[in-house]
């Protein structure tokens, strides 16, 4: 009987990598999104889990489960609690093991150039034969403000340092060297999130998806921020209000928005917001090069095997950090 791989989300090794790593013994299959998901876990081993719900419903219906395994770093929508209780072993892929921290934030720099340099309606002037319009917005001495100091923000605030910005940040448990080491001007605990937001010129969002965090970005964080910021999410979409995100930018609150992550996804193209010119969109592919999904691969390959031999799994999940 093989030992049988669910990739629970679409989207997930999208090059198949993971069945030729795997070799003879091993039967990934491709989750069916027409199924719930419950009808698709009777007889796997292993759940490959992104943003598909993973209830206790889900694990309860797949008696021979033995790893919920994220494809990434953050769990969501997975019932990690049932799954201790059912013993079984739950991990992630941190982002300096794959590279990925270095990708997503550059992800969100190009976002980031893409909006202040006009993308979308540069490409309308083309179209219209209009050269020297529009006029664009320089970075050197623009201020980048930070939501969560992880690895990517990290990332980010080196290369934002390279175009002559200024980096501000607020994070759980701030550091108090982490500022100086990172050249920042400074990183303070999350009390200080309605200054960061008055200052800072562009917005990056590097907050993980939980209860807490769902609407996060709202009216009132649009309210704070400067007229003419940028918000850039790389994070999760449903972190950003999407009604209030559309009604920042339709009044000239917000000067444009850089967005990987959306409230739906795939998201409907006829969404009026992809419509705005200043609006640039991308389909959740911060972390999707070449490079880093075959790093990524492996490590999830290699996790699976040491599962399958009755070994714990590299960057488990132990119960008490099952939130961070």
């Amino acid at each position: 009987m093989p030992f049988v791989v669910l990739k629970a989300a679409l989207g997930l090794d999208q090059g198949n990598l993971l069945s030729a790593m795997l070799g003879a013994g091993f039967e990934v299959r491709e989750y069916d999104p027409q199924r719930p998901l419950v009808e698709q876990v009777a007889d796997v081993d292993v759940l490959l889990t992104r943003d598909v719900p993973v209830t206790a419903a889900v694990i309860d219906a797949a008696p021979r489960l033995k790893l919920l395994q994220r494809y990434g770093q953050h769990f969501s929508g997975a019932d990690l609690a049932h799954a201790f209780a059912r013993r079984i072993q739950v991990a992630r892929i941190l982002p300096e093991a794959t590279g990925s921290d270095r990708q997503v934030a550059e992800h969100a720099m190009f976002l980031l150039l893409a909006v202040a340099k006009q993308y979308g309606l540069a490409r309308a002037a083309i179209a219209d034969r209009r050269v020297g319009w529009p006029k664009t917005l320089a970075l050197a001495d623009k201020t980048l403000g930070l939501v969560g100091v992880g690895k990517t923000g990290e990332q980010l605030a080196k290369l934002a340092r390279g175009f002559g910005m200024k980096a501000i940040g607020v994070k759980r448990t701030a550091d108090a060297g982490l500022a100086a080491r990172l050249g920042m001007e400074w990183i303070r605990d999350m009390a200080a999130y309605g200054e960061l937001l008055g200052q800072a010129d562009v917005v990056s969002i590097h907050l993980p998806l939980e209860p807490a965090t769902v609407g996060f970005f709202g009216g009132d964080a649009f309210a704070a921020m400067k007229t003419g910021a940028i918000l850039i999410n790389i994070a999760r979409g449903p972190i950003v209000d999407r009604d209030a995100l559309l009604a920042a930018l339709t009044s000239g609150k917000l000067a444009g928005a850089g967005l990987d992550v959306l409230w739906q996804e795939p998201i409907d193209p006829q969404d009026p917001l992809l419509a705005l010119p200043n609006v640039v969109a991308t389909p959740h592919i911060a972390a999707q090069s070449h490079e880093t999904q075959r790093v990524l691969a492996a490590l999830v390959a290699e996790n699976i095997r040491r599962v399958a031999r009755g070994e714990a799994p590299c960057f488990a999940v132990e119960p008490e950090a099952a939130r961070t």
